[in-house]
């Protein structure tokens, strides 16, 4: 904000020195800057109204008005030289621009040419920008005494009802000056179905009240057709005149027609006849006929969009560049509902070979899909191979065909966990576990041989909603019966491409390079084709004066950690920034961590309460896992998004003290020295190579009463802040608490969670509660931004990899750079979390209580 109204203060300089009195007292003889009140008439309404490349030779800012480069070429009748096109010009360009203008100046029979070039740069922001330009002449220039001109400019559109301008011209060989002012204002809920302007020029040498105006209106009773009139004050007395505007955009193409008039209404005067100019614009910076889709449904209706997702991963972000084996979720979803609302598609192809998700994200891709079949289109997939969460997205489609030599892998579902404590008594390394809720069973694999009755019932719970799930939309899409598709997974695990026609998995063998001609076969001579373009999804920043709202997504993904997974302080920070801006409407917080630290958590949640008080909706959505700590990030929103393969809930604190029970006399490494304090010792003992420091001894029952404080402590606090938040009483959450990990539904019930919903729908749900409509343009953010490009791995993925890039991390120069795996191993970091708490509180949760699968977000 500071900065634009430092553009607006120095614009307004440029033009106070522009039609000051004091700057000099040259009159205006023989043409040195062009006139602007006559040298206009290809302008519509007002530069700053106009805007785009129309507007550039009154003032240079115009350019940047566009959202996309704009040509555009104008000419009038007005010729001097019988049957000679003597007057016409073109301006194009966007950030830098070049216009050019010709005129044939004097009478039928002395008469000379005059060409006025210019060349500029502009930028902006869509509330301000700014640009300056240079021209110079040729031709006859000399005649009319022609001279070198500066201009700069600026044009503001605070909001969506008013936009205005500033220009001053400067000679570089003389004092002789030109401001120009104008101003338009949108009365109707800002929107251009009227728009009125008014403009006024003044030369040095003239006071203010000797200046040139002009006023008008734009009337758009429908997009793409433009209804207007202007007038202007011809001699600088009482006489005006006024041009008309007749236009109509088709697509991409603007076409206007500007008869000129004098106050009588003739087009003809004592100068002769008035001229009409025409002007057409290339890619204009507003909307026209919605003709183009209609006329591709006509013409070519008969078409499948081809979407080639083979060996991809879908994620949450990807880079700009050179990252084509991912792709983000909600660039794949903009892509549906394009799919979706375009008329001229009549459905979509999509190649699933070697595709792979978490669970979540492919039930989410399922629900669209299932959006693009209630709107009437038609989904085909292919498939060579795949496993039960794959297949469940697939069996959505109308078709499904596999590989002759494909399977699939259907064997139903099982979660097991991997108990550790005899190798930790045979390595002597002791563990204490702090638990003290009977469902908070993250350390029990370290301290028990076998599962809890707890673990026994919540991992059932888990396997039971996934199965069914699944089993529902598989049986729905296929038109299965429950006990079929049992049956299936129990006399056929493994199913062939053969076996899978059988059992109606799938409609048809064939190989993805065949489908085109199968559509040609069986679709009616139809169509596999790219996503088409559709002008309609482009921005047209004059359909919307001034910068939309903002509404900002913010991934919390990973475990909850300060400087890695949610990046608790980065994060906050953003937030907190967030807050402050007025122009964001909304955040959207995308929660996916299986908790950790409680203190970044709790610094992502001031972040997201900061934001509530400053009157913007936060609205969460949880992704895979949003469980203990994931689950404290997400209770400030005002409403909570879950999926029904969502894990939530884990309402509870534990910690773990693993300690020599013998290691050290097994291994022959001995620690020893000096300590003040009859605690100081907890934390010493032998450091081993690539391992760290492990505690010399057990925690003493007061140590331990003490960390049990700290648990229960964090414990309330947490309990408390659910019911504050849920509306919920304390005691009401403590039965559904205790480390409890609930699948989403079964959070809905709890009212932990408030509705089953997608990553989109939160989106909408936001803009609502924002006060936007569902289609109301909107500048959508990501924190963290997306990187520049992918970098390649510097090391393959291999066994034990994981803990070799691990192993560097810790031990590399400050300078080195670090290194990563290609998925994320949480497993290892929860391994990390838990030796290395040395008794400190964690709120997280196991990864044996999550599908490997439920790891495929980065």
């Amino acid at each position: 904000m500071k900065r634009n109204n430092r553009t607006l203060a120095g614009a307004l300089l440029l033009f106070l020195l522009a039609f000051s009195p004091v700057a000099g007292a040259l009159a205006n003889e023989g043409g040195r800057l062009p006139d602007y009140h006559t040298g206009s008439d290809q302008v519509p309404q007002t530069p700053s109204v106009t805007g785009g490349a129309v507007g550039a030779f009154a003032n240079p800012a115009s350019w940047a008005t566009t959202a996309r480069g704009e040509a555009a070429f104008w000419w009038n009748d007005g010729s001097v030289r019988k049957g000679n096109l003597d007057n016409y010009g073109f301006s194009l360009g966007r950030g830098l621009g070049f216009a050019m203008q010709r005129n044939q100046m004097g009478g039928p029979v002395d008469n000379f040419a005059v060409f006025d070039y210019q060349l500029g740069f502009a930028s902006g922001n869509r509330a301000g920008h700014f640009g300056i330009a240079y021209q110079w002449s040729g031709g006859d220039d000399e005649r009319i005494g022609r001279e070198k001109v500066v201009k700069a400019g600026s044009i503001s559109r605070p909001n969506r009802y008013l936009s205005y301008g500033m220009a001053g011209h400067f000679s570089t060989e003389s004092p002789e000056r030109l401001g120009v002012f104008d101003f338009g204002v949108r009365p109707i809920l800002g929107k251009p179905l009227l728009t009125l302007f008014s403009d006024y020029s003044v030369r040095n040498g003239e006071k203010i009240d000797e200046g040139r105006w002009g006023a008008g209106f734009e009337v758009r009773p429908y997009r793409g057709i433009h209804v207007g009139m202007k007038f202007r004050d011809a001699t600088g007395a009482d006489e005006y005149a006024y041009s008309l505007n007749l236009g109509v955009t088709l697509g991409g193409s603007g076409f206007h027609v500007l008869p000129s008039y004098d106050e009588e209404g003739e087009r003809r005067n004592a100068s002769g006849l008035r001229p009409t100019t025409y002007l057409v614009r290339m890619d204009p910076p507003y909307q026209g006929l919605p003709l183009a889709n209609l006329i591709r449904k006509a013409v070519d209706g008969n078409r499948y969009v081809e979407m080639d997702l083979r060996d991809r991963a879908l994620v949450y972000q990807t880079a700009q560049w050179f990252d084509d084996d991912r792709i983000a979720w909600l660039d794949l979803a903009r892509d549906l509902e394009h799919i979706r609302d375009d008329v001229a598609v009549r459905g979509v192809a999509i190649n699933l070979a070697g595709f792979r998700g978490s669970p979540v994200m492919l039930w989410e891709f399922r629900e669209k899909l299932r959006e693009l079949q209630r709107a009437g289109k038609e989904v085909i997939v292919h498939m060579e191979r795949g496993e039960m969460p794959l297949y469940y997205l697939a069996s959505v489609a109308d078709d499904i065909s596999i590989d002759p030599q494909g399977d699939l892998l259907l064997p139903g579902l099982a979660l097991q966990r991997t108990y550790m404590k005899s190798a930790l008594d045979k390595l002597g390394l002791g563990f204490r576990e702090f638990r003290y809720f009977q469902y908070k069973t993250a350390v029990n694999t370290l301290v028990r041989d076998e599962m809890s009755e707890g673990d026994k019932e919540q991992l059932g719970r888990i396997v039971d909603v996934i199965y069914e799930t699944w089993r529902a939309g598989i049986c729905e899409g296929r038109g299965f019966e429950n006990a079929h598709f049992d049956k299936m997974v129990e006399d056929a695990a493994l199913v062939t491409a053969r076996d899978a026609i059988r059992w109606k998995l799938v409609d048809r063998l064939g190989r993805w390079d065949e489908l085109e001609k199968w559509l040609e076969e069986e679709r009616g001579g139809a169509r596999l084709g790219p996503l088409p373009f559709d002008r309609d999804r482009l921005v047209h920043p004059d359909e919307r004066w001034g910068r939309p709202k903002e509404l900002a997504v913010v991934y919390a993904v990973g475990v909850c950690d300060m400087n890695s997974g949610i990046r608790g302080r980065d994060t906050s920070k953003h937030l907190r920034d967030l807050a402050d801006r007025r122009d964001v409407a909304a955040v959207v917080l995308r929660a996916d961590s299986p908790g950790g630290d409680p203190l970044p958590s709790d610094l992502v949640v001031a972040g997201l309460e900061k934001n509530r008080e400053e009157g913007k909706p936060v609205v969460v959505t949880q992704g895979n896992v949003a469980a203990s700590g994931g689950y404290w990030i997400s209770m400030p929103g005002d409403a909570i998004f879950t999926g029904p393969l969502t894990i939530t809930g884990s309402i509870g604190v534990i910690s773990g003290w693993l300690y020599d029970n013998g290691v050290g006399e097994k291994t022959g490494f001995r620690a020893e020295g000096p300590q003040r304090g009859s605690h100081s010792d907890l934390f010493s003992g032998i450091r081993f190579p690539l391992v760290g420091r492990i505690p010399a001894r057990d925690v003493t029952p007061v140590e331990e009463a003490r960390i049990k404080t700290l648990i229960l402590e964090l414990y309330g606090e947490f309990v408390g802040t659910v019911a504050k938040n849920r509306d919920l009483d304390s005691a009401g959450v403590h039965t559904i608490a205790q480390g409890r990990v609930w699948m989403g539904g079964d959070a809905i019930d709890r009212k932990l969670c408030d509705r089953q919903g997608s990553f989109t729908d939160a989106i909408l749900d936001a803009k609502r509660r924002a006060g936007l409509e569902p289609d109301e343009e909107v500048i959508f953010s990501e924190f963290p931004e997306r990187q520049r490009f992918r970098l390649p791995r510097i090391l393959p993925d291999i066994p034990g990899m994981g803990m070799l890039h691990a192993a560097w991390n810790h031990f590399r120069p400050r300078s080195a750079p670090a290194l990563s795996s290609a998925e994320p191993d949480y497993a290892m970091t929860y391994l990390e979390s838990v030796l290395g708490a040395h008794g400190n509180p964690l709120a997280l949760m196991p990864p044996e209580q999550l599908l490997e699968e439920w790891f495929v977000t980065e």
